[in-house]
Formats: C-alpha cells, structure tokens, sequence
C-alpha cells in the first residue's frame, strides 16, 4: 500500500484530470472542469444531497465532505465512530447523524429513509471516493434536466498504490450512486448488495475515484471482516433463511444472467480461489496493471478462499448444533415413553 499522503495527492493537486476515461466526453469534460468550492453550491442550481457512510474515517472524512461539497449539502451518517469522526465532519460543514450500526444495508436504507433531505436527489459516496470535477458538472446536469432518469450508475476507478487500476474486473465498476429520493433503496445482503430501483436508469458518463491509502494490513483485515459477512450470507442462503432479491428485480449494469451466476453457478463452483486469481490476472488482463495487478488478483484469490474457510466452519457448528439438538429429542423422547 501506500502512505495516506501519497494517495491523496492526486485529488490536493487536481492530477485527477488525468484519470478521466479517454474518451471525446471525458476530454471535454476536462477541457470544462471546474476547480473544488468550499461550500454547497448555490441555491439557484438544482439541489443534489450527498449521503457518505462512515465509521471511523478520521483520516479522509475532511477531503471527502470538502469534495462532496461540490454536489450539495453533506450528510454523514455515522455508526459512532470513536476516532472523532463526527467531530471532523462537522467542523467540515457536514451535517452529522450517529445510528447505531445493524448491518450495511440497513445502515443505507435508514439513512435514505430518515435523514432530513430537502431536494430530489440523492448522491451515494464512500469516505475514501472522490467526485471528479468532470463528474460535478454531469450530476448538475442530468439533476437540472426534468427528462432525466430515476438513477444513475457511476463507474468508479481505484488507485492502488498510487497506479489508476483498469483490468481485472475491477473497473469500470458500475454502481448506482445518483438518484431521485424515494425510487431506490439497497437488497436484503449482509455485503456487496445491490441497489434497486422502481423507474427508469441510466449511466453517467464520468466517473468517482477510489483512493486505497490503508496499510496493507489494514486492507487485509478488512478482507477478512467482508470474507466473514459474505460467508454469513452465504450461510443464510444455504439454510434458508434468506433467499435475497429475485434477480429479475434486480437493476444493474451486468445482463441478468450474470447475477444468476453469481448467485446459482460460482457458489457451487470448486477451487474458487484458483478460478478467481485466473479469471483476475488473466482472463480479465489484470497483468496489464503491473505489479499492482499482480497484488490484488492474489489478494482477490486469498478472499475467496478466506470465503469457503469460514463457510466450512460456520457450516459445521450449525451441523453440530443440529445433531446434538436431535439428540437430545431423542433421549427426551426415550424418557418420555
């Protein structure tokens, strides 16, 4: 990884004109981008709110509302975070609600159904995602338009190591972010959940950034706290306890049949890991990205198998748990006759 300095340079400085997508819209989108306001813009431009989760961002949460400016008012909906958070984004002119945390989804969908928004829409950010200046003019745009659409998705390129990552399946990475208040909240999933919507969607044209400065240990702790969730859900899904969003109502940018996939085919799949590093390093050319590549197409192999660990364990104490239950209805029947 890299220090925290190293990665945000690229926002201090505005290089991030550089990240733009190569393409006729991206450049006129920098030939026309505009530099970071200090406040909300003005009244007369059509009111856009942006919603940034946090716990415990001490160290982005600043950049991140001062970048969010740019759009509108910023709500920061917080699980009480211990690091000062709260205190940090206020004094950045956020406005700060602590909730107590109850899982990723429900975090966002209480926030989108409790926070005090005014205007139509809403914009979706993580603490450590940027707004490029590209993206700002678009947002303000498509929100001015009454034709436009009920959402948006937004693609979103990581920097890694200071290096813009484009292969291995890990960009463009279409997710809707921009929407009109009231059409779209997030699927019953403990991790990596979708966003659904009632009306029509659409996609933007540029894009955020995601600027990874944790340690490296930090990012694995992190794979190994989402490795436990997905493992949870799985568990879930195998007992019956929750069966998720059907696919057909499910909006995303992939064909429909990529989230059957996902949800019927990969889980029964063997060597997942292997399949994983193959499908991120070279199927999808993650060697295209150099040794940064290299790096999360392993740690991507690493996460599936962290995966099916902690599913097999997880599996077992509930067959243990099962066995011993019968057992004792057994003697307790014995007893009984």
């Amino acid at each position: 990884m890299v220090k925290r300095g190293m990665g945000y340079e690229y926002w201090i400085g505005l290089k991030i004109h550089q990240y733009e997508v190569d393409s006729p819209a991206a450049r006129r989108g920098r030939d026309t981008a505009i530099a970071p306001r200090s406040g909300p813009p003005a009244m007369s431009q059509p009111l856009v709110e942006v919603l940034i989760p946090t716990f415990n961002e001490a160290g982005q949460i600043c950049d991140a509302v001062t970048n969010a400016f740019q759009l509108g008012p910023v709500f920061v909906l917080d699980s009480f975070s211990t690091d000062g958070t709260q205190v940090l984004a206020r004094r950045a002119g956020a406005t700060v609600v602590d909730h107590l945390f109850e899982g990723y989804t429900h975090q966002k969908n209480w926030g989108l159904a409790n926070l005090p928004f005014r205007g139509q829409w809403v914009f979706i950010l993580g603490a450590a995602e940027r707004i490029t200046p590209a993206l700002v003019q678009e947002v303000l745009s498509r929100a001015a338009d009454p034709k436009s659409s009920d959402a948006f998705f937004v693609k979103r390129l990581m920097l890694y190591t200071g290096r813009p990552i484009r292969h291995g399946g890990l960009y463009p990475a279409w997710s809707l972010r921009f929407f009109r208040r009231g059409h779209c909240r997030y699927e019953d999933r403990s991790v990596h959940d979708q966003m659904i919507c009632d009306g029509i969607t659409d996609y933007m044209n540029h894009q955020i950034l995601h600027i990874r400065c944790e340690t490296i240990e930090q990012y694995v702790n992190k794979q190994i706290y989402y490795a436990d969730l997905e493992s949870s859900e799985k568990l879930r899904l195998k007992t019956r306890q929750s069966q998720g969003s059907k696919d057909a109502i499910l909006i995303s940018h992939t064909p429909r049949y990529w989230q059957w996939v996902r949800r019927n085919f990969w889980p029964a799949l063997t060597a997942k890991p292997l399949w994983r590093f193959l499908s991120t390093y070279f199927f999808r050319f993650g060697f295209l990205d150099g040794r940064p590549g290299w790096h999360l197409a392993v740690l991507a192999a690493c996460y599936e198998y962290m995966i099916s660990m902690i599913y097999r364990e997880k599996l077992h104490r509930v067959v243990q748990a099962e066995k011993a239950s019968n057992a004792r209805r057994e003697k307790l029947d014995e007893w009984r006759r």
